[in-house]
């Protein structure tokens, strides 16, 4: 009993509700291993990356670098702030993520961000419909991680 009272503390405080695993392949590297994101309500991570919606911002790190955007009140799928610049939206038929914009590492290096990727199905994929800004930063990481630069 101790133990289950435990188990559902720590799923508590490790952000809720979990909806699966999605499994990314680089656009920037094909030869690559997928990188696989636990995907929960608001958030993503993996050994690499971990990002929650917080009050119309994404918080969190890429690599140990601090992640910091925030949602443009005139355009709610442009992300700006000190970690980068980008636009995120589910394509009108639903099928894919379309990313334009750059992922600023430190003050001299940005990466380019500008693909498109497709959507699965399940519930985890149904929440980076919700949240695409989640999988644009995600697949930007795998990139990162594929070709070998550190944030």
């Amino acid at each position: 009993m101790r133990s289950t009272i435990l188990l559902l503390a720590a799923a508590c405080a490790t952000g809720g509700a979990r909806y699966g695993s999605v499994a990314l392949k680089s656009g920037a590297n094909a030869s690559a291993r997928p990188v696989s994101y636990s995907v929960g309500e608001g958030t993503i991570r993996s050994s690499n990356l971990e990002a929650r919606v917080d009050q119309g911002c994404v918080r969190g790190s890429v690599g140990g670098m601090p992640l910091q955007l925030c949602s443009d009140p005139s355009d709610p799928t442009r992300w700006s702030g000190s970690s980068g610049d980008f636009t995120a939206r589910t394509s009108e038929d639903g099928q894919a993520v379309l990313v334009s914009g750059y992922l600023a590492l430190d003050a001299v290096r940005r990466v380019q961000m500008d693909q498109s990727i497709p959507l699965g199905k399940g519930p985890q994929w149904d929440e980076l419909r919700r949240n695409p800004e989640l999988l644009a930063i995600a697949a930007t990481a795998a990139d990162l991680q594929a070709v070998h630069i550190r944030p």
